[in-house]
C-alpha cells in the first residue's frame, strides 16, 4: 500500500533540521572537552535510516485506511492552518449550433467554501545519556533499545488511522473541523441489515453491499467504491465459503465481483458491523499533508541533558461535498 510521500521542501527541512542537530553536537563536544562526564555524539545517517524504515514498516502494517487513501495527498505549506475547498453548484446550461458560436445562458456558479483545520501531532521518545554512552560503547546507536521508539511509532500511527476515520473534534477553527469517514457531513448512511457481519451468509453480505453502493448511487456517485470493513469481519469473509453447499468462492471473492466495488480493505479501527465507503476521487476525498510522518531530533544544549526525538506529522483528511450535499462518501451499521 503507498504511504505519504515528502516533497522536496518538506525532505529538506528533515534534512536540515538532523544536519543541525548534528553540528550542535559537535560544537556542544568541543566547548566540553575534558569534562568527567556526559557526552555529545552525532547520529549517524544508518541510525536515521533505521528509524525512517521502521516507521514506514509500521505504517503499511497497520494503517489499512489511511494509506489506502494516501494516493490522494495534497501538499500544502506548513503555515496552512485551515485549507478551503469549494462546494460548487450546478450554473450553466448546454447550447448546440452548426456554426459553433456559443448561445448558452452563462449563469455565474453557486460557490461556498468550507475549511478543514490542519493540525500537527505529534509525540516523542527519549534515551538518557548514559543510555547512550553504552550504546556507543557496545558499537553504535543500533544497540539503543528501540521500545520507546517503537510504542511512539505506534501512537502515532494509531492515531493517523483514526483520523481518517473518526476525525478530530479537539479542532473548530471559525466553525470548520476536521471529520471522518463515519462523521463527514453528506455522506450516504443507512442500515445494511439486521446480521452479524461475521456470520453472515454469502447472500446477505451481497446484500449489505449492494444497500451500501445504492447509497452512494443515490448521491450521484456511480464511480466504483472501495469498501473499509472491520478486520475480524473481512476475515470472516476471505475464509467463509459463498455457498457451504458447493464450496468453489469466499464470499470476499464473490463480493469483489459485484459492479462497482474495487477493492475491499479491512482495518482493526473500523468499528464491528459497520461498512464504510468512499468513491476515491479528489472532488471527494484529499488527504492534506504539511509533513509526512517523520522523526526529528530535539535540541540538546547541556551535554548530561537526554536524547530527545519527537516523532511528528502534519495531516488532515478533507472531505468534499457539493452544493445539494452530496458527497462520495458512506456509513452503513446493522439494522431492520
Amino acid at each position: 500500500m503507498p504511504i505519504l510521500t515528502f516533497n522536496k521542501e518538506q525532505e529538506a527541512a528533515v534534512i536540515g533540521k538532523r544536519r543541525a542537530h548534528n553540528a550542535r553536537q559537535e560544537r556542544l563536544a568541543r566547548d566540553s572537552e575534558g569534562e568527567l562526564i556526559g557526552n555529545a555524539y552525532t547520529i549517524p545517517r544508518d541510525a536515521w535510516a533505521t528509524y525512517d524504515n521502521d516507521l514506514i514498516t509500521l505504517q503499511r502494517a497497520q494503517l489499512g485506511v489511511f494509506s489506502d487513501l494516501a494516493s490522494l495527498q495534497k501538499n500544502v505549506p506548513i503555515g496552512k492552518v485551515l485549507q478551503y475547498f469549494s462546494k460548487v453548484g450546478d450554473q450553466g446550461e448546454v447550447n448546440s449550433s452548426i456554426d459553433g458560436r456559443s448561445r448558452a445562458k452563462a449563469d455565474a456558479p453557486v460557490i461556498d467554501y468550507e475549511g478543514t483545520p490542519l493540525p500537527i501531532y505529534d509525540t516523542t521518545f527519549t534515551f538518557g545519556w548514559r543510555d547512550v554512552e553504552a550504546a556507543r560503547q557496545d558499537g553504535g546507536w543500533q544497540y539503543l533499545d528501540a521500545a520507546t521508539r517503537d510504542n511512539g511509532n505506534r501512537r502515532i500511527v494509531e492515531k493517523l488511522e483514526d483520523l481518517v476515520i473518526n476525525g478530530d473534534t479537539k479542532f473548530n477553527v471559525a466553525g470548520n473541523q476536521i471529520y471522518g469517514l463515519r462523521t463527514a457531513p453528506g455522506r450516504a448512511t443507512g442500515n445494511f441489515g439486521n446480521v452479524d457481519l461475521v456470520t453472515a451468509t454469502g447472500a446477505q453480505w451481497v446484500e449489505a453491499i449492494k444497500r451500501v453502493l445504492l447509497g452512494l448511487q443515490a448521491k450521484n456517485f456511480y464511480g466504483g467504491a472501495t469498501i473499509y470493513l472491520n478486520y475480524g469481519d473481512w476475515f470472516a469473509a476471505s475464509v467463509n465459503d459463498y455457498v457451504t453447499a458447493a464450496p468453489q468462492n469466499t464470499i470476499l471473492a464473490r463480493l469483489m465481483a459485484i459492479p462497482g466495488v474495487v477493492s475491499i480493505v479491512p482495518s482493526t479501527a473500523v468499528p464491528v458491523n459497520e461498512i464504510l465507503a468512499v468513491v476515491k476521487e479528489r472532488r471527494v476525498l484529499e488527504i492534506l499533508t504539511a509533513m509526512p510522518v517523520t522523526t526529528m531530533p530535539i535540541e540538546r544544549k547541556n551535554f548530561t541533558d537526554e536524547y530527545s526525538f519527537q516523532i511528528m506529522t502534519a495531516v488532515a483528511p478533507q472531505f468534499k461535498r457539493d452544493m445539494a450535499g452530496n458527497a462520495g462518501y458512506a456509513q452503513f451499521v446493522k439494522g431492520a
